[in-house]
């Protein structure tokens, strides 16, 4: 895309589309670490969240349900690299979510539990919760620990 098609398309944007496009340039920074995190809305403090917009939802108006998978990934990495350290590698290698509720505007809150810490492989559990303590999604993942 040329500059003079990003400005003609930000002339033809509609406000969200622009309050979107702000989001995007206001958490680029030098790191280049975590974009695809903060283009899907995920934020990482002591928990990981998801916050609903234009970029992660669906034709229907919803969280899209690869948005969430991507949530529950990274929220159980976060918990492992808790257990385990952080210059560990792990690497997803089963990922079985259940979805139980579509949310459109609720910021969605995470809580992860390790269930199997072996010396090769890690099971954990993550619950994704709306803002009405309701379960939106379920899931489970195996991760392989690097040696």
């Amino acid at each position: 895309m040329s500059k003079k098609d990003l400005i003609e398309f930000i002339n033809n944007a509609s406000s969200q589309e622009i309050d979107f496009l702000s989001e995007i340039v206001k958490n680029l920074d030098s790191s280049h670490i975590r974009y695809f995190d903060k283009l899907i809305g995920i934020k990482r403090n002591e928990n990981v969240t998801l916050k609903p917009g234009i970029n992660n939802k669906n034709i229907y108006g919803v969280v899209h349900g690869g948005a969430i998978c991507s949530l529950i990934d990274i929220a159980l990495g976060a918990e492992i690299f808790k257990t385990i350290g952080i210059d560990k590698k792990i690497y997803t290698l089963e990922l079985k979510v259940n979805f139980t509720k579509a949310t459109s505007d609720s910021e969605l809150k995470t809580q992860t539990k390790i269930l199997h810490l072996g010396s090769t492989t890690i099971v954990a559990q993550c619950l994704v919760i709306d803002d009405s303590e309701d379960i939106v999604a379920v899931g489970l993942g195996t991760f392989y620990i690097v040696q």
